[in-house]
């Protein structure tokens, strides 16, 4: 894999990257794990933690603190391991550190406290939110709810989201909107923060800020053919920090076409990946700034950014979808509640879906036929592909997965599956063993639990045997 020409095993960082850039390599592995299904890299993501963990990823600026907790709670999201959400949680602790009353409040760009920025804001609220989902009892001052709340609140008013919707670089030490360039990480990052926050509170005014913003960006932030740039890009090709930023907007955008599926997302998520794969890729499979082409050089910036974008449009490619022959997809079977996701698989969210119901169902089998003599059936199995996206708040019953005689409409197997079987945000099998008799039809189905705190439940398959 073309990223990894530049990891340095010694070191646990990238060559050619800078610091808070190797945070987004971390984060574009991650993206390769969700899109290939594999534990192949996170080796290379314990090997980073462990050679670089001693300082606990701190540093004089509270934006580069926040790309590390962010890749770390994704590293616990993939593998369940305590210490990278321990890590996050240390990360932000020396964040909140950082805010004050200047300005009503906010958190500083340094530790020198001399800038208040976009940026370090929108990753101390996406931190806050998402640690919030996965720290059960969280509640009270100083909580992370309260921090994201407080933030969102002062981010809403600091006047850094300009009347166009879209997302200037700071403030001036008067408090005023700076007129910053209105780069495309702006955008992503707060929109992904405005994503979580939604999904914890259900409050739509911060869905509808998130695909504002998106929009605005769509519009402004793209070249002739819908190809996502950035201000002045021939200029900012030499920068070291700017040829990260579209790759972070495409995740994000990613995250919000799960939520709200609006068709030009995922046409315009499609488009530059294209572009990307066709007009700036060299024959090393190298990725460079200019989405649109000509291909202008090779690191380990362009290759993350790129990869981020490649990912967003990448179905998990799982065990299930690749070996076995009678699988069902989520988008074949028929549906009492949730939505399709950006890659056709069916979801359940609690902020949305507020009674339980039927996640999917789908019928299997031939007709019946007149029986003669004794019906004689033979074990079978049938496999549920599931996952959610919090897996740790509580032991609460997620669904049930059951197998139906949809001629005698008798229940004949059922299983119920609690939060904690899920051992990661990745996709997992989950079998049903029930005894099925020729020429009858069942009907497969997935029942979803509502509850408040229910984690966000999605079906991408389902493996049917039956005689």
């Amino acid at each position: 894999m073309a990223l990894q020409r530049w990891y340095n095993l010694q070191t646990g960082l990238w060559d050619t990257a800078g610091w808070w850039n190797a945070a987004n390599c971390v984060d574009a592995l991650e993206d390769l794990v969700v899109a290939n299904h594999t534990l192949d890299y996170l080796s290379i993501i314990q090997n980073t933690f462990d050679r670089k963990s001693t300082n606990k990823f701190l540093n004089e600026y509270y934006d580069d603190e926040g790309w590390w907790a962010n890749a770390w709670i994704r590293a616990y999201d993939l593998t369940g391991e305590a210490r990278y959400l321990a890590m996050a949680r240390d990360i932000f602790h020396d964040m909140a550190l950082g805010w004050d009353d200047h300005c009503g409040g906010g958190i500083w760009w340094k530790k020198d406290r001399r800038y208040k920025n976009a940026i370090a804001n929108e990753l101390f609220f996406l931190v806050a939110a998402r640690l919030h989902q996965r720290t059960p009892g969280d509640s009270g001052r100083r909580s992370y709810y309260d921090w994201a709340a407080k933030e969102w609140q002062w981010f809403r008013a600091s006047g850094m989201i300009n009347p166009q919707n879209l997302v200037n670089d700071g403030l001036d030490y008067d408090c005023q909107n700076n007129g910053g360039t209105t780069w495309s990480y702006n955008q992503g990052v707060l929109i992904g923060a405005l994503v979580e926050w939604h999904r914890v509170t259900g409050d739509t005014n911060c869905l509808n800020q998130a695909i504002a913003i998106a929009d605005a960006a769509l519009l402004n932030l793209v070249n002739s053919n819908g190809v996502l740039r950035e201000p002045r890009e021939f200029r900012t090709a030499r920068n070291h920090d700017v040829p990260q930023f579209k790759g972070i907007f495409m995740r994000h955008l990613g995250a919000l076409a799960d939520i709200a599926p609006k068709p030009a997302y995922w046409t315009f998520l499609l488009a530059n990946a294209r572009s990307i794969w066709t007009n700036a890729r060299n024959e090393r499979n190298e990725l460079g700034y200019r989405w649109a082409g000509p291909f202008d050089s090779a690191d380990a910036v362009r290759q993350s950014s790129a990869l981020a974008a490649l990912c967003a449009v990448s179905p998990p490619m799982t065990e299930i979808s690749l070996s076995a022959s009678n699988t069902i997809v989520a988008a074949g079977m028929a549906h009492d509640i949730g939505q399709a996701d950006r890659f056709g698989n069916w979801q359940a969210d609690p902020v949305r879906d507020k009674t339980s119901g039927f996640l999917s169902k789908a019928l299997v089998g031939r007709a019946s036929k007149p029986a003669r003599g004794l019906s004689v059936s033979r074990p079978s199995v049938a496999q549920f592909e599931l996952r959610v996206d919090n897996f740790s708040h509580n032991n609460s019953l997620v669904a049930t997965v059951s197998v139906a005689d949809a001629d005698t409409g008798t229940v004949i197997a059922s299983r119920e599956i609690t939060r904690n079987q899920f051992k990661s945000t990745l996709f997992q099998p989950f079998a049903l063993r029930f005894r099925a008799s020729r020429n009858h039809r069942y009907e497969f189905r997935v029942l979803w639990n509502y509850r408040p705190d229910a984690p966000r439940l999605t079906q991408r398959s389902l493996v049917a045997e039956v005689p």
